[in-house]
Order: C-alpha cells, then sequence, then structure tokens
C-alpha cells in the first residue's frame, strides 16, 4: 500500500512518511504515547522495537505523518496495516488495521488526530477495505471518544482476555462506504 497525495490539516499536511524520515517517526511514537516522560512507564521490549521500528512499518502498509508545512518537523503518526500483515493484531479478511496513532503533547488538541484518522479511512477505502479496526487501551478514554464521534463502533465481541501486566484493549471498528 502506497500514496503520495497530501492533506492539509491547517498548518499541518498529513503524508506518506518518507525512508529518511523512519528514525523520526520511530521516536516521535515513542514519545506520542508519553513514555518519555519523567516517571512514565516503559514498555516491554517487544512493545519498544514496534514503537520505534517505524520502517517495517512502512514495509507492511502505509506509515502516514502529520509534519509541520512551514518547519517541516513531525508531530503526528499512524500505521495502517493490511489483513495479513505479521503487526496487525485485529485485522480480519476485507479489513485494515489501524496501529499506532501519536501526536506529540505539545501539538495536541490541534484536531491532528482526527485528521489522521479520517486520511486512514479514506486511503484504506480507496485500496477496497471494507473497514477499519483499531484497539486501545480500555482506559484511554479520551481517544474512545474521539473513535466514536468519528463513527467508529466499539466491538465487545471481539475483545481478548490478556495477562497482567498487559494492559486490556477494547476493539472498534468503522464501516467503510463501498466503491
Amino acid at each position: 500500500m502506497t500514496t503520495t497525495q497530501t492533506v492539509a490539516a491547517d498548518t499541518y499536511v498529513i503524508r506518506e512518511a518518507l525512508p529518511e524520515e523512519y528514525d523520526a517517526v520511530g521516536r516521535l511514537t515513542y514519545e506520542g504515547f508519553g513514555h518519555h516522560l519523567p516517571g512514565a512507564h516503559q514498555p516491554d521490549e517487544e512493545r519498544l522495537g514496534l514503537l520505534l521500528d517505524a520502517a517495517a512499518r512502512a514495509r507492511e502498509g502505509v506509515l502516514l505523518v502529520a509534519a509541520d508545512e512551514e518547519t517541516g518537523r513531525l508531530v503526528g503518526t499512524a500505521s495502517l496495516l493490511p489483513f495479513g500483515s505479521s503487526l496487525s493484531r485485529q485485522a480480519q479478511e476485507g479489513e485494515v488495521e489501524l496501529r499506532l496513532l501519536a501526536v506529540l503533547p505539545e501539538a495536541r488538541r490541534a484536531g491532528l488526530g482526527q485528521k489522521l484518522l479520517n486520511e486512514s479511512a479514506r486511503l484504506a477505502a480507496s485500496r477496497g477495505a471494507e473497514r477499519v479496526v483499531l484497539d486501545t487501551a480500555v482506559d484511554n478514554e479520551t481517544s474512545q471518544r474521539l473513535y466514536r464521534r468519528l463513527g467508529y463502533v466499539r466491538r465487545p465481541g471481539r475483545e481478548k482476555e490478556r495477562p497482567a501486566p498487559k494492559v486490556q484493549l477494547v476493539v472498534y471498528t468503522l464501516d467503510l462506504p463501498t466503491a
């Protein structure tokens, strides 16, 4: 899955990450999840690898970024992974999975999460997907409110128990328009 189209978002543009940006996108993902903050919980080795390896996400699907149009600074990212990707954990046939949506703390409340979600849905639909699926921590109510506002529906039947200390996840889907 590749794209070159860009979508303007105020002073930001949503576009596919460039290969020379992959390391920066990995750091952005780590920081977007708040792991760089003093006293923050640190991810286990597997999760850390996933957060930092943006190149793998780009190889497996589409790696989107939100970039400041004037400075080029990357402030947000999302990974769109097709069914069958080794990095997908929720996608079923006909679905594309959105993973690792992250916006730097200082860039939040500018609508970038919504812009990344909307562009992800547009790309998935343009590639023939029937729906977008994503998961998030059960206690991440801020993100869940955004998903519901954009039309995502929680799917409790798709949620699986995870052994402690893993965080429980909730699953949401968005049905896409058919061509």
